[in-house]
């Protein structure tokens, strides 16, 4: 058995120390050519003086502990578990492993479960992931106040498929005989860019370093505000730069829409539910136009991300605003109106695809 390469090899060291005992090694001896402790040298032969060769071999099956936590036991661990820490007299907001096994530790015997006074950390943590119990972490999700949200947001994808239908099988914009159109516009606003200016110049990529330096240190030179919308008919991004959004900011946007489209047509706005939008400075403004010509179709509460210009924002962050640096807050200024210049040589359409299967030609041809 010791010459053996297809069994264990705590097998084949057991056969090995019976047959240098045998040769009559020393047990310091053996456990050196073994490369193992001199206790497990001793076990073995031990084993062999009491129970026989056998014995000696081969580890008799333990009987090992009695499964001791009862169920009752791991369910209280789950509800602690499931608890804010906060809740049973302490001041983090999470748990954290070691704080979750010391609290189960230290009250289980009061909780009638004196077992779990010794339990392990390992097998808190091996226990909890077996149920797929996470209270370390956060997830977050939107939660949806609004009672109305769904009948809102199926207005929306009405607004949605009536734009689609604008466009014939080539995907160009059908103009009405009369000239009238409705032009659909996704608007928000982009609050808190920051202009940031370098304490120093930056370091441009050369032959030894492939990448930009740049300084820890930076200053702040004040944020400013976009207000923006883009046309779904057109994929044309309008801005309005401003150090706030407050209502007389909308209006003003919405000014500079009303120069932007013929006189005829209706502009109809897809937006948030901000207070600015509602606000009695907008309504006044709103009484002085034509009753077609602005429409707005409010998102739910918590429904942001059924408005495409929020697509357009991600974009522009990640194309524009990642990392800038400018020597003033005009210079920011100016350069968010030249990227929308950027933009408007090549304009995209933007198509939303969500659910809009769902709409029905019927519910088309019956909003308004």
């Amino acid at each position: 058995m010791a010459q053996e390469y297809s069994i264990q090899a705590r097998i084949v060291d057991h056969a090995k120390i019976l047959l240098y005992k045998s040769q009559g090694l020393s047990l310091d001896k053996i456990a050196e050519k073994l490369d193992v402790t001199k206790r497990t040298v001793q076990l073995c032969i031990s084993k062999y003086n009491q129970d026989g060769i056998n014995a000696a071999l081969y580890d008799n099956e333990r009987s090992g502990r009695p499964v001791e936590i009862s169920n009752d036991a791991k369910a209280w661990m789950i509800n602690i578990a499931c608890q804010r820490p906060v809740e049973l007299g302490y001041s983090q907001e999470l748990w954290t492993l070691s704080n979750l096994h010391k609290h189960i530790n230290q009250h289980a015997k009061e909780a009638g479960f004196p077992r779990l006074e010794t339990v392990t950390k390992t097998y808190v943590q091996k226990f909890l992931k077996d149920q797929d119990i996470k209270p370390f972490k956060i997830k977050y999700y939107c939660e949806k106040r609004d009672p109305d949200f769904e009948n809102k947001m199926h207005d929306v994808l009405l607004v949605y498929k009536q734009v689609e239908m604008q466009f014939d099988e080539e995907g160009k914009l059908i103009v009405p005989d009369n000239w009238v159109m409705t032009h659909t516009i996704s608007y928000d606003e982009k609050p808190g860019i920051q202009a940031i200016a370098n304490t120093s110049p930056d370091l441009r990529p050369n032959a030894k370093n492939g990448e930009v330096y740049r300084d820890h240190e930076y200053k702040r030179l004040g944020t400013v505000s976009l207000l923006a919308c883009i046309d779904l008919n057109t994929g044309k991004a309008i801005p309005l730069v401003s150090d706030t959004h407050k209502s007389s900011d909308f209006v003003e946007f919405l000014k500079k829409l009303d120069r932007e489209y013929p006189s005829q047509d209706t502009i109809r706005i897809i937006l948030d539910n901000h207070s600015a939008h509602k606000s009695k400075e907008t309504k006044k403004f709103l009484s002085t136009m034509p009753e077609h010509r602005f429409k707005f179709v409010f998102t739910p509460t918590h429904g942001s991300w059924l408005n495409l210009i929020e697509s357009f924002f991600s974009k522009m962050t990640k194309q524009m605003l990642r990392g800038i640096r400018v020597d003033s807050k005009q210079e920011l200024i100016d350069r968010i109106y030249q990227y929308f210049d950027e933009v408007n040589k090549e304009p995209v359409i933007y198509h939303w695809k969500y659910k809009m299967d769902e709409i029905s030609e019927e519910e088309i041809n019956g909003y308004k």
